[in-house]
This record gives structure tokens, sequence and C-alpha cells, in this order.
């Protein structure tokens, strides 16, 4: 891996691989050529130590000679003279003979033995010759003096000896080095001239290998910088020469791109320049500074004294000569203010959009900053825009207006038409049911004509009101929990007598994971009853098929026949207003072809959709496809009334429940506001009996947390307290109250008004004589006892004299409607609680219904089947009629 690396680094850095490999070599050859020189100089050192210790030996020995013919002297000297002085001189002469013998030892320890054995002969030699003359025999004395001098010559013949060879070793050895010394200096100089030469060789290969590709480069930087290709570069390559010609050539190709940008640039340029001046609106630029820097015509057009403005002028300065010339409308504003909110909004626009006065029009204003920090105005006169909308919000007006009055005519001619009808049909239900129970069976087929005939208008009718509010977007969904089966089951017994007409079979399926969901109940009853009746009016004696499943995320109707079919054509103008599949059918099978129409309208509302598949003599399938919603879980079901006391007065707490629960309610009892709260929360009682002064929670703060429960806020609350602000219970929620000590009897039939044991009579509020009659009759049938009122002012004063226990409300009425007579009843804490079920042929605006849904027990709309939905509602909301009590007629 690292010799991988090692190639790769020289093969990217061969300059300094090259400068480094000679700078190493000449340091090589300098480390040797010192080397060679150095060990020379050693060796030739070597040789000058050797011939200088052949000197010193030569010196020693000299001196060993000298001090040996010193202490001849001194021996010679004492045989003539006997001195002791002599011999004292003699003795050291001796001492420093041995001396040099020794260190003459040291190199010719041979010859040095020899010496030193001679002079000691020769010493003993001339002692014996002083003794003998000091004896006084002079001839014995003579004999050692010859033998001394026989010792003597024998003496210096080998000093001689020595000395002689040691100069000559010294001459051999001086010679010697002298001339390694000459021959040292003649290697160092051809080396040095060798490694000059070398070097010189590769420092000029080296700079050969570098300048050359220099040249080369430098000269195609200057063909780059005249505009021509760079020619001669280096090879490209992993060195450096080869990387700096490859970033040449793309020097060299983004100079030329450069080039051709700059060129498109300044075309463009003349292009934006060429836009700009060809579009109507004023357009400047402001750089960061706010000076102006670019501009067309038509802003020197729409601003005349901006071309009076000098080179480099700001918007500040713009503003500045506006307001002098005074041609700017100030709208009643300051100018020093003015200027400052147009430079605040000019320094930070965020793309804002303003319309203002100039010259006697108008312009629109769009600001945006640049990515530099200028800003691009844009100024548009928008003066016949603005004449344009002025005339447009005048058309919208006067069609706002129109609507309007179309709308007040569709609910007039409602109520108007559905009134009469509405009388028509029920005085036909009655008269066919007191002909059939009197056995006058010859007149039932003509009222039956008439009551069809009613129906039939009233459904056409209908069907011609929703379709225009369904174009004027007046149309409105109420969105509740539907349960679809029970729907099915309430459409099949509907449409049951349509199916039967022309002797077809309804086979109704419903999967059992159908259950609830969340849309408009009225909405998809209706379009259920217009499918089957379609499929029943163009179907004979064949089947009809309700299935209702669920699928992948909705909630699936298919309506299938067996009838005359449709073709790809007739398919393709089904869903159309005023519409039949062609010419004939409407001839044949009768109808207004808007059933389909409001169908798909609908549908859509309710998020849905519906498609149709068809085959001519084959029959045909609608199927209707809505969002499934989870409606929740169901709702338990209600078992006996029950009742929550909160009182903290035991005694008082215990004797009221144990009461109340004989009476047959369920009791539950809290001793403080905290618990009752909580109790309330788990147990959702039907009403709660409110104790006011309490310790640490009063009831008020307990009345006011219960109205502000989204569960709990429409529980009714009874006070019962020795507290007597009734008004005030009355504004904080509370439905009734009642002041301690309470007479069992009146709380238990307070209780019961909440719950549904009400007094036993109706009272009807209806403008409408027949309708009031047949309603009469209807409830006196179904053993209720009735009271009328012409008007809201009449239905007031009867109810404030004796309140009824259920109230059945007209909307359309003289003097009172009937929205404010229920406002008023609510109003009033003492007909505050009495149910009321609103029976109307009016249109009714969603606000209308979230409204009367908020202070009525419910809607019931007057027309074919307004009889049985009055009954059903009195059902669902106030239960059987009870037994008339006495005193009170029908």
């Amino acid at each position: 891996m690292n010799k991988v690396f090692d190639l790769r680094w020289i093969s990217a850095n061969r300059i300094p691989w090259r400068i480094g490999s000679l700078t190493a070599i000449l340091l090589g050859a300098l480390v040797i050529s010192t080397v060679i020189v150095a060990y020379e100089f050693t060796a030739n050192q070597q040789r000058i130590s050797a011939a200088t210790e052949r000197f010193h030996r030569l010196q020693v020995a000299a001196a060993a000679e000298r001090n040996f013919d010193k202490m001849r002297y001194w021996l010679t000297e004492l045989s003539v003279s006997l001195l002791t002085l002599s011999e004292r001189r003699a003795v050291e002469a001796r001492g420093q003979l041995e001396e040099s013998l020794e260190n003459l030892s040291s190199f010719a320890p041979e010859t040095a033995a020899s010496i030193s054995e001679a002079v000691e002969g020769y010493w003993d030699s001339s002692i014996a010759a002083v003794d003998a003359y000091t004896d006084g025999n002079r001839i014995i004395g003579n004999t050692f003096m010859a033998q001394t001098r026989r010792q003597s010559a024998e003496v210096n013949e080998e000093f001689a000896a020595l000395v002689s060879a040691l100069a000559e070793e010294a001459d051999q050895a001086n010679a010697t080095a002298v001339e390694a010394a000459q021959a040292t200096r003649r290697r160092a100089l051809i080396s040095c001239l060798v490694i000059v030469a070398i070097g010189s060789m590769l420092t000029l290969w080296v700079l050969r290998q570098i300048l050359d590709p220099l040249r080369r480069i430098d000269s195609a930087m200057n063909d780059i910088h005249d505009g021509r290709p760079p020619e001669g570069l280096p090879p490209e390559g992993p060195d450096e020469f080869g990387r700096l010609s490859h970033t040449l050539r793309d020097l060299y190709d983004a100079q030329q791109a450069r080039r051709k940008l700059e060129a498109e640039a300044a075309e463009q340029r003349r292009t934006v320049l060429t836009a700009i001046e060809t579009i109507p609106d004023g357009f400047a630029l402001y750089d960061e500074d706010d000076r102006l820097v670019l501009s067309n015509r038509r802003f020197f057009e729409m601003f005349p004294y901006a071309s009076e403005l000098p080179e480099g002028a700001t918007f500040s300065d713009f503003l500045d000569t506006a307001i002098a010339g005074g041609l700017v409308d100030f709208d009643g504003h300051d100018p020093v203010q003015w200027k400052k909110d147009r430079m605040a909004a000019h320094a930070d626009p965020k793309g804002s959009r303003q319309e203002t006065p100039y010259t006697g029009g108008w312009m629109m204003v769009t600001r945006r900053k640049t990515p530099d920090g200028g800003t691009v105005c844009v100024y548009s006169d928008i003066t016949e825009l603005r004449n344009r909308q002025t005339e447009l919000e005048t058309a919208r007006s006067d069609a706002e207006e129109a609507n309007e009055s179309k709308s007040r005519f569709l609910a007039s001619m409602s109520h108007e038409l559905r009134t009469p009808l509405n009388a028509i049909i029920g005085y036909s239900e009655m008269l066919i049911e007191d002909a059939e129970d009197d056995g006058d069976a010859t007149i039932v087929p003509d009222l039956e004509k008439i009551m069809a005939s009613g129906r039939h208008l009233l459904a056409l009718i209908n069907d011609i009101l929703d379709l225009s509010k369904v174009e004027a977007g007046k149309m409105e969904l109420h969105i509740e929990r539907v349960d679809i089966p029970t729907l099915v089951q309430e459409v099949e017994s509907t449409v049951m007598p349509l199916i039967a007409r022309n002797d077809n079979r309804l086979v109704v399926t419903v999967d059992p994971d159908v259950g609830e969901i969340e849309t408009d109940h009225t909405k998809l009853r209706q379009n259920l009853f217009n499918l089957l009746s379609n499929a029943a009016k163009f179907t004979k004696a064949g089947r009809i098929e309700l299935d209702v499943r669920k699928a992948a995320g909705y909630l699936r109707f298919d309506v299938r026949d067996e009838g005359i079919g449709m073709t790809e054509d007739q398919i393709s103008r089904l869903f159309q207003a005023f519409s039949q599949a062609d010419s004939s059918t409407a001839s044949v099978y009768g109808g207004t072809g808007l059933g389909l129409s409001i169908v798909r309208s609908f549908t859509e509302m309710m998020g849905g959709d519906v498609s149709v598949t068809s085959e001519p003599g084959k029959g045909s399938c609608f199927t209707i496809r809505l969002p499934l919603k989870d409606a929740g879980e169901e709702k338990e079901p209600k078992t006996e009334p029950r009742v929550l006391i909160i009182d903290d007065d035991r005694e008082s707490l215990g004797s009221l429940a144990e009461f109340i629960r004989r009476a047959g309610y369920v009791v539950y009892s809290a001793c403080d506001g905290q618990t009752g709260l909580e109790i309330a929360r788990s147990n959702h009682p039907d009403v709660i009996l409110l104790d006011i002064i309490m310790p640490e929670r009063d009831g008020w703060s307990v009345l006011r947390e219960l109205k502000q429960d989204a569960v709990l806020c429409e529980t009714p609350v009874i006070l019962v307290s020795v507290v007597t602000d009734r008004e005030m219970g009355i504004a904080f929620g509370a439905v009734d109250h009642m002041v301690k000590p309470v007479d069992p009897a009146n709380l238990l039939e307070r209780i019961g008004r909440l719950i549904g044991a009400r007094a036993r009579e109706v009272l009807i509020v209806d403008d409408d004589a027949t309708t009031r009659a047949m309603f009469r009759r209807l409830l006196v049938r179904e053993g209720w006892a009735v009271r009328e009122a012409s008007d809201g002012e009449r239905a007031l004063s009867l109810i404030s004299e004796n309140p009824p226990g259920l109230v059945v409300l007209d909307l359309m009425m003289p003097n009172i409607d009937g929205f404010e007579v229920l406002r008023r009843l609510r109003g009033d804490s003492d007909s505050a609680d009495i149910p009321v079920i609103v029976a109307t042929s009016k249109d009714l605006t969603r606000r209308e219904i979230d409204w009367l849904n908020a202070h009525a027990k419910d809607v019931v709309q007057k027309g074919a089947d307004g009889r049985a939905d009055l009954l059903d509602a009195i059902h669902r909301h106030v239960g059987n009629a009870p037994v008339a009590e006495e005193g009170l007629t029908p």
C-alpha cells in the first residue's frame, strides 16, 4: 500500500522528485568524496605520526649515547683525579643513561639490553680501575682502563648502529608520508572535478526537464491571453505539468464559454431592454443604494418630471421632485409621513402591490427586491380597470339584489304553493280514511286521484325549487348521524306503493357491516327514493333491487332494474336538467327529467358520485358512492330517567333523593360540587338539581363548568337553594329555579316536565286555517287536547296564560313570525323548556336550520308526508299522547 502511494506521489510531483533526486546525488557524491579525503588524510596523518615516532626514537638513542659519553667522561675523570665530585657526577650520568636505556627498550629492547649489559661491564671495569689507582696499583688500574676503552668502543659501535638504523627508518617514513600526501591531493582534485562535471550535467538535465515544459506553458498562456487556442502544451498526465496543461485547456474552454455567455447575456440584455421598452407599464430598477439604474420610456411618460433628475438620482430624489412639483395626491396625509411610508415600502417591499392615484387616474405599483439588494418597480395604469371594477361591482350588486329577490320569491312561492297542496293532500287522506270508515268505497278512487295529483304537483314544485337552490348555490347540507338500515326501511316503506303499481318486486339487501355514517339524511333519502321510483316507472312485472354494502373507503348503493334500459347516447344526456333519455320517454312514461339531475347534485354535495350502467332491453343499474365516515360508537339505549342531586346538606339530600327515587327515577347524589361534576360526566343524568351555597365550591361555578362542557351543556339544571336570585340562575344557564324548602310534588312536576311528562295539550300556531284544522283533526285522533293560534302574537298570549305541553309552530306568519315566537319562548324562563316542533313549507337555509335545531325539538316540512312526519316527531320528542286531563277538551 505504501509503495503504491509512493509511486502515485512521485508521478504527481515530478519537479520536487527531480530536484530532490539531483540534490541527493550531489550530496551523496560530496559525502563520498569527503569520506575518501578524510580517510586519506587519516592515513597520511598516521604515516606522519610514524615518521615522527622514528625521529623520536632517534632522539632517544642520541640522548642515550650522550648520557653514555657523559658517564664515560666522569668515570675517566674519576680514574684520573679520584675526586668525590667526579664520582658523584659519574653516578648521575649513569642514572640518566639507565633512564635513556629504559626509554630505548620500549622500541629496541634487544639493543637496549645489549647496551645495558655492555655499560654494566664498562662501569664495573672503570670502578675497578679507580679502586686500583686508589690503592696505588697503577698496572692493574691501567689494565682495567684498557678493558674500559675496549668496552666503550663496543657501546659506541652499538649506539652508532642503532642511530644509523633509526635515522634511516625516519627518513623512509618521512618520504612515504610526503608521497602519500601528494597522491591524496591528486585524488581529491580528480574527485572534485568528476563530481562537478556529473553535477553540472545532472543539473542541466533537470533544468531542461523543468524549464522546457514551463516555456511551453508560458507560450500557451500567451496564446490564451490573446484568445488563441493553446498549442505545444505538455501532454496531460498526473504530474504538475500534466495537471497544469489540463487546467490551461479548461481555462481556455471556460474563457470561450464565458465569451459565449457574455455574448448571450448581451443579446439577452438587448432583448430585455427591448421587452422593457415594449411593455405598456412603467419600469424602473434601483440598485442597492436606491439609485435609478434602468427605466423605460413608459416610466418617463407616466412621470415626466423624472426626466429632469440627474444621473444617479435616488428614489428619495424622485419623491422630492414629485412633492415639490405638486404632483402627489396625499389624500389628506402629512407629506413628510407620506414620503416616510413610501420609503419604508420601497426599502422592504416583500412583493407588495399598491393602488394609488396619479394625474387624474389610478396606477398599480408593484415592488420586489432583487437578489443583489436592488428594487424593481412596475407602474401599471389601472384607470380603465378601476372603472370596469366599479361597473362590475355595480353589476354584482344588482345581480345580488336580483338573486336576493329571486330567493325571496322562491321562499314566498314555496310557502304559497306548498300550503294549499299540503291541505289538498292532507284532506284527501282524511277523506279517504273517513270514506273507508263509513264503508263508502265509491269515492275513494277519485280521492286517491286527487291525492296523487297533489303529490305529483308537490313533487314537481319541490324539484323545481331544489334545482333553483342548487343553481343559485343556496342548497346546504345538514350533516348528521344516519342509521343506514333504518333509512333503507323508511325508503322501502315509502316507495312500496310505486313498486306495486306496475306489479314489480323489490328486493332489498343491506350488508350486516353497514351501520351509521355521517351524511345528510334528507338528501340521501330523497336520492334513493328518486332512483327507486325511476326504476319502478320504467319496469313492469320485473325485479328491482336495492343493494347496500361497504367498499374501500365508501358506502355503495346499487339500484338495479329489469326495465327498458338505455343506449350510450341516452346515458350521456341522462343527468341534465329537464332532460330524459329521449322525447318518446317523456310522452310514454311522463316526468320532468329533474329527478336524476337533483340526484347527481345532492350526491356531489355529500362528497360522493353517481354512475350508471345500462343496456337497451336489459335494464339499468344506478350506483351512488358516498365517503365512509366513522359515525362513532352506538349510543347505549336509554333506560329510566336519571336525576343528579348536588347538595351539601346531607339530611335534605337524603330525603329529597328518596322521594324522587320512589317516583321511579334513578337518583345520583353528591355532597360537593367537584364530586357532582365527576358523577355528571360519568353517568350523564337527564336533570341536575343544584344547590348554590356549598363549601369549597359554590353552585355558580359548578353551573358555569357544566355549561362549558361540550357534553353536559345540554343537560337541564334546576337550582334548588335558599338563594332567591332566579334571574341570575337563568342567566348562568339553569332552566328553572326553586327556593328551599322545596315542595316535593312541585319538584316532581317540574322534573317530569323536563323529562317528558308535560301538560296534556298541544298548541298549533299557523296563520292558515286549513292547515290548523287538518293538524287539529290529526292530533285529536291521536288522543291529544288541542288549542289553536292564528298568529305569533296570539300564541305568545295563550302560552303566557297556560303553558301547553307541546307547540306545533309555523314560521311564515303575519305580525310576529315563527322565528320571533321561538326566540321569545326561549327567552322567557316560564316557557323556555316547552318542546316546539316547527312545521313549515318554507325553504330553510343552513343557518336557519342550525338555529332551529338549537331552539326547537324538530323541523317538519309540510307536504306529501307532512302528517306522518309530524306524528313521528311528536312521538320522538314527547311520546304517545297521554290521557286528556279533566277540563281540557279537544
